[in-house]
């Protein structure tokens, strides 16, 4: 560690302008600043801004002259031992002891010789400047200390956190902390299947107490400099200035004092990321703060890679988890409908057994429906395609939606239901999911709740927000396990021996679903035995009565949408569809269903036969599956429309499918579908949905739908 020392200051002090004029011509070999005073009181104007290695001083001078002005010097504490040399024509002793005394280091009498002058000047200039390097290093060591013990610190820091994107944001704060700058940045890009970024910004207080915005560090081209040569880059604000090109689009200006990065690197080389300072507090980044920065990228890269092989094996362990408890839940459900259909084949049942046995498999299927459905919601959410259609929206409407839905379920278990709502709260919400998180936390909390106990459900205002509230008297959640309540394929017992079913799903949909629409959800509970609490908070919106009636009545029709197609008239008394299914057994279902409702129907098991069919005998509807071997329902859909309507080519036509993502329905809509629905379908649901389009094709709305580019999906 090398402290470098330059130029000194040395201190003239005369009276006469000439003799002044001397003295710097005499110690101008020396090569360090010669500063020049007229008077006593002009010297210790200059002691009092800045630092001398020596001062020579003479003695007469008016005012105060050169002992008094020595007095003076020695009295302040900073100047103390500045060495003091005086210049002078008295040669009497008294002037010489007297001199001594005021801690002079000479005194020198002129007429003098110049040598000697500069090499007695000299010897204080070498002193002053080695008593100077000394100071630096113990600063600098001392500086390179304190960067240790914030790098012993970060350590225990980084490996302190929990996820990954805490400790990027550890590893951030760190670096900015050990490097004292006043911004940084961190990006950790690992090469995995689905694995996004992760960035993190660090900025001091200073920007914050002087209300500016600040700049943030510089990336892009510079970063990728880095991460191609996996090498420290350090440069200075003059060095980025004169290359623009490397700043991000929009930086006007390179980072003040200076730019650092370092690379994060795995263990095989491979770069990871970036760590980037810039705006250091005091001064250039220095050598050691690039060698304390690329200690501290070492731990952060061992970190990360730790953290991600954490990571991984703990999602193998919930993957497998997840995969046991699937499929027992799949295979409960089966069980029971496999049991029942062959028992109502093979024994004779009197017709009160045989509507229990139905009910049974009714409701076993809406069972592996609702886990099917969870699943594609999950599907949704970890590839970032989970929609959120928002509109403004009563939300007691969906929560009393959503209630009595479940009522039923909870009567069945002996449970009360206690709800309180406020009927004036809004907010810009999408109906089906709100109702669908009040429909998970109100279900779970009936699962962990003993009969006879109640479960209370309220909707009030707090603030600028809306505070939905789910309280139970139930089992309660231990407290190591609420951190984690809502991450997905978490559940408190994944045991064989566990008590309750399900897939641990319900609560992370919740999460989800509640932070898409701005809000937030915590669970609470004292522990095990003493029931749990889960508060929704969502954004309050303003909107006028009619706007809240008009919602609420959305609300009601939309989770009514089952039962409105079942109401729906169901004679197809005269129509004529055309049934595409490669599945015999959904085919014949299907076809039977059909013909129950006095349709006349052709079924055929391919694209390739529902065309010769369609030209056979023109159908009034056509139903068809979209995933067959060969061509597909999509490839058939367009082969139709290609013919001009007098030849068929407006048929109306539903798409039946197994596809239920919202972006299935479009896809089905822009092949040239009208409706859309999803496998399986209860039959009433069919027939409504295969009358409604027919009726429709003969009032001419068809067309006008799909110009608009909207279309119906029914809900099994």
């Amino acid at each position: 560690m090398r402290a470098e020392v330059g130029r000194v200051n040395i201190l003239v002090v005369d009276d006469r302008p000439e003799q002044l004029l001397s003295l710097e011509a005499v110690l101008a070999p020396l090569g360090e600043n010669i500063v020049k005073a007229a008077s006593g009181r002009e010297a210790l104007r200059c002691l009092l801004q800045q630092e001398f290695a020596v001062i020579l001083l003479d003695i007469n001078m008016p005012e105060i002259d050169g002992f008094e002005t020595a007095t003076l010097v020695r009295q302040r504490r900073s100047t103390r031992h500045t060495p003091i040399i005086f210049l002078t024509a008295h040669t009497d002793r008294l002037y010489v002891e007297r001199s001594y005394s005021l801690g002079a280091v000479d005194y020198i009498m002129t007429p003098f010789a110049p040598e000697v002058l500069r090499t007695k000047v000299s010897v204080f200039v070498d002193l002053f400047k080695k008593t100077q390097q000394i100071r630096l290093q113990a600063e600098s060591l001392r500086a390179h200390a304190e960067q240790l013990q914030r790098l012993n610190r970060a350590a225990l820091t980084i490996n302190s956190a929990l996820s990954l994107d805490a400790m990027v944001a550890a590893i951030t704060e760190a670096a900015r902390d050990v490097a004292c700058a006043h911004q940084a940045m961190t990006l950790v890009k690992l090469e995995r299947p689905g694995e996004r970024p992760r960035t993190a910004v660090s900025l001091s207080e200073r920007y914050a107490t002087f209300q500016q915005e600040a700049p943030p560090p510089v990336a892009g081209r510079l970063f990728a400099f880095v991460s191609g040569r996996n090498r420290p880059l350090r440069m200075t604000q003059q060095e980025l200035a004169k290359h623009p090109e490397w700043l991000d689009d929009g930086a006007s200006t390179p980072p003040p004092r200076g730019y650092l990065a370092v690379p994060l690197t795995a263990a095989d080389g491979q770069n990871i990321g970036c760590i980037e300072l810039s705006d250091r507090r005091d001064g250039e980044f220095s050598d050691d703060d690039e060698t304390v920065l690329v200690q501290l990228a070492q731990l952060a890269s061992i970190a990360i890679q730790n953290c991600v092989h954490a990571e991984a094996r703990e999602a193998n362990r919930l993957k497998d988890e997840f995969l046991a408890t699937l499929s027992h839940e799949l295979r409960s459900p089966l069980n029971a409908i496999l049991g029942w259909t062959h028992l109502l084949r093979s024994e004779p049942f009197d017709e009160q057994r045989v509507s229990h046995g139905l009910e049974v498999i009714e409701r076993n299927v809406a069972a592996q429906t609702k886990l099917i459905e969870d699943l594609l919601d999950v599907s949704r959410v970890a590839t970032g395609k989970l929609r959120i259609s928002a509109a403004p929206m009563s939300l007691a409407s969906v929560v009393e939606v959503a209630i009595d839905a479940i009522r039923p379920a909870a009567e069945a278990k002996q449970l009360t239901i206690d709800v309180s709502l406020d009927p004036a709260i809004e907010v810009n919400g999408d109906v089906d999911r709100l109702q669908q998180v009040v429909s998970n936390l109100t279900s779970n909390a009936l699962k962990f709740t003993r009969p006879g106990d109640h479960v209370l459900v309220s909707l009030r205002r707090a603030g600028a927000y809306a505070e939905l509230t789910v309280r139970d008297t139930g089992e309660g959640i231990a407290s190591d396990f609420l951190p984690f309540v809502f991450e997905r394929f978490r559940q408190a017992d994944s045991t064989s021996r566990r008590a309750h079913g399900g897939l641990g799903i319900g609560l992370s949909l919740v999460r989800h679903i509640v932070e898409a629409h701005g809000g937030s959800v915590v669970a609470e509970s004292p522990g095990l035995q003493r029931g749990s609490t889960f508060v929704v908070r969502l954004p309050l919106l303003g909107i006028g009565r009619s706007l809240l009636a008009g919602s609420s009545r959305e609300a009601r029709s939309r989770a009514h949408a089952s039962s409105a197609h079942a109401e729906a008239p169901s004679d197809l008394g005269g129509l004529h569809v055309l049934l595409v299914e490669d599945d015999a057994d959904a085919r014949e279902l299907l076809q039977e269903v059909l013909s129950q409702h006095r349709a006349e129907v052709t079924a055929v098991a391919s694209a390739r036969e529902a065309l010769a069919a369609f030209v056979a005998a023109r159908p009034h509807v056509l139903v068809s599956d979209i995933a067959m071997p060969g061509e597909d329902g999509y490839e058939l859909i367009r082969s139709i429309r290609q013919r001009p309507p007098h030849a068929g080519g407006d048929l109306p036509a539903l798409a039946l499918t197994a596809y239920a993502r919202k972006e299935d329905q479009q896809r089905a809509l822009d092949a040239g579908f009208h409706m859309h629905a999803t496998k399986p379908i209860e039959p009433a649901a069919l027939v409504a949905a295969v009358a409604s389009l027919a009726a429709r094709a003969r009032a001419g709305e068809l067309s006008r739908a799909r110009d608009r580019g909207s279309s119906d999906e029914i809900t099994p």
